[in-house]
């Protein structure tokens, strides 16, 4: 069994729950969804992936819209940005897309929705190209945008905000799994169809998290969970 713990929107603030909870549990890989940091400083990067990593799990992450340019390099110099890559990790296949779509806000991570469509299209499609049934693997897609006109991307208002490049791309190839973030006050577990979960973890400093035991390449549990409980 694997196990991997997924948290998103840190925006610079360390959470000491966090260390706990790593330290306290059997958890093999952390994920962070991006927005490590508030427009920076990119230095806070290698320093709380280091202490994330001290707890003894792998790390991987994604850069946010709100990272800034030169987010993939820093997180690199530590650890794996998954951004635009995919990876085999245990039983499971994770794809990786950081940034988010279009904002009123003009942050330095929005991507224009097509293209994400077009980028995530082609990360799904290479891995469906020799994706071989013998040997089933847990697809999970990883990405800091939610997905348009879901549980995760609906702001306090009720309005969706999400990406439709995400959405159309999860019809398309149906992951098991999508982890993402971005929309803080949609800490949420859904479906998409009857084949993809849908989990956003909300902020960090909210104690907000995400767990996937990966039992094998056909069978997982995947719940939201308090990191101080």
């Amino acid at each position: 069994m694997t196990k991997i713990l997924a948290i998103s929107d840190v925006h610079g603030e360390e959470n000491e729950n966090l260390y706990t909870y790593l330290n306290n549990n059997d958890i093999d890989l952390v994920i962070i969804l991006g927005d490590i940091t508030d427009f920076g400083p990119l230095e806070f990067v290698g320093t709380f992936i280091e202490k994330v990593a001290d707890c003894g799990v792998d790390v991987i992450a994604i850069p946010g819209n709100c990272d800034p340019k030169g987010i993939c390099n820093a997180i690199n110099e530590v650890s794996f940005c998954l951004h635009n890559n995919i990876i085999a990790y245990g039983d499971a296949i994770l794809f990786g897309y950081g940034g988010s779509n279009e904002t009123p806000f003009n942050t330095p991570g929005e991507i224009q929705d097509n293209k994400i469509y077009g980028d995530v299209f082609e990360l799904l499609a290479n891995y469906d190209y020799v994706y071989n049934e013998k040997v089933p693997k847990v697809k999970i897609l990883a990405t800091h945008a939610p997905p348009y006109n879901t549980e995760a991307d609906k702001l306090e208002s009720g309005d969706h905000v999400g990406s439709q490049g995400i959405l159309k791309s999860i019809h398309e190839f149906e992951p098991q799994i999508n982890i993402c973030g971005h929309i803080h006050e949609a800490k949420s577990l859904s479906k998409i169809g009857i084949t993809t979960d849908v989990a956003n973890p909300g902020m960090l400093k909210d104690n907000g998290a995400v767990l996937i035991d990966v039992i094998d390449g056909s069978n997982y549990d995947i719940s939201l969970i308090s990191l101080d409980e």
